[in-house]
């Protein structure tokens, strides 16, 4: 057996020997390989440029992770339109241009909430005009020189937002380290747009997340790939901070009103009027009123439930007085906060969509009584 020497010997004559495939391989990448010596280095430095101001840096990826309802959609629209018409998102500044979006999951759900937020800032669509949206899902490393040449007449792109991360998911298996790997990899290829655009995905969280565990899917393979975890919880108000990573500064928590919005002149095919939402953001102090607020519409409801078992979402509505200008029952309100105290473990839903308090509830409704 050769000595430890022996074989480091052995391996440096290949690494010198110019006809091994080692060497064949590596001419090209050598070719590119830089030494710079650490003063140099560190006077490249350059600072964050910031999509949104310290949020989002261009040429960054990060996930937006929450659960459905918790208004992942309606923020990125706000950040979107914020950043097309250069207003402030969240009170902080915004580098104004133009925005790409992928919404491969459910683009209606994203046109309602355009509209939605238009509305809420006195917007028409015209507002749009510096907004490029695919609508449909593909694989984006196949096809990112395609968008590039498809999104060359916007200008360069300051942002790009990705809804939602499982929707253009092309592997098998979200728990195959490689796989997603390679999707992140595909991902942050599109901070490389023109305009070295800022990148935010919309993503889904684990199974059975919590408040305290709202990490993306797809493993610490994908976490480990992007540059920052932010997240979303709604309990009254939606709460926006950092989870698992933030490559960068931290943040004081965000926080904003998820705002039902009936959009003006569009109704559906029976003539009725459509309804979306729209995010809108908030001062700790107003938060902490909306909170109280939101509080007290769950405890109305704990103890409607309580008096009036097995009664029809319309009759709850009633039951708490929540009658809108029309005089019919708010039954969106109700299923609202009804899912608000599902999360909270309060109440739970049958097969057939029955509502019912759980033992938890029962006990909460009584303590409220």
């Amino acid at each position: 057996m050769p000595s430890l020497n022996g074989k480091a010997a052995a391996l440096m004559a290949l690494a010198n020997d110019p006809s091994s495939d080692r060497d064949r391989a590596t001419d090209d990448a050598s070719d590119n390989l830089r030494v710079v010596r650490g003063s140099a280095f560190v006077r490249e430095f350059r600072p964050p440029d910031w999509t949104i101001d310290g949020i989002a840096p261009r040429g960054f990826i990060q996930t937006w992770t929450a659960l459905t309802g918790h208004g992942k959609t309606a923020i990125a629209a706000l950040a979107t339109v914020s950043i097309l018409t250069g207003r402030a998102f969240a009170g902080r500044e915004v580098e104004r241009g133009a925005v790409l979006v992928l919404c491969g999951e459910n683009p209606a759900d994203y046109q309602a909430r355009l509209l939605a937020t238009l509305q809420t800032m006195g917007l028409d669509a015209d507002a749009l005009d510096n907004l490029a949206v695919i609508d449909s899902t593909f694989c984006i490393e196949a096809e990112r020189v395609v968008i590039a040449e498809k999104v060359h007449d916007y200008g360069p792109l300051v942002l790009v937002v990705v809804d939602t991360a499982a929707a253009f998911f092309d592997g098998m298996d979200e728990n195959d380290n490689a796989a997603m790997v390679r999707y992140a990899s595909s991902l942050r290829g599109l901070s490389r747009l023109p305009g070295n655009p800022a990148v935010i995905v919309l993503a889904h969280p684990v199974k059975n997340a919590s408040r305290d565990n709202l990490l993306p899917r797809g493993g610490g393979s994908f976490l480990n790939d992007v540059d920052a975890n932010l997240t979303l919880w709604h309990d009254g108000v939606v709460t926006m901070h950092w989870q698992g990573k933030i490559r960068g500064p931290s943040f004081d928590p965000l926080t904003f009103e998820l705002v039902p919005v009936t959009l003006n002149g569009i109704v559906d095919r029976k003539g009725r009027p459509v309804q979306s939402v729209a995010a809108r953001y908030v001062e700790v102090e107003n938060a902490e009123a909306i909170e109280r607020a939101a509080v007290s519409s769950e405890n109305a409801l704990l103890v409607a439930m309580a008096r009036h078992s097995g009664q029809s979402i319309a009759d709850l509505a009633q039951a708490c007085g929540w009658i809108g200008v029309t005089g019919q029952p708010q039954k969106s309100r109700v299923f609202r906060t009804l899912e608000k105290l599902r999360t909270s473990g309060l109440v739970t839903k049958g097969r057939g969509g029955t509502w019912a308090l759980s033992k938890s509830g029962h006990k909460e409704a009584e303590g409220l009584r």
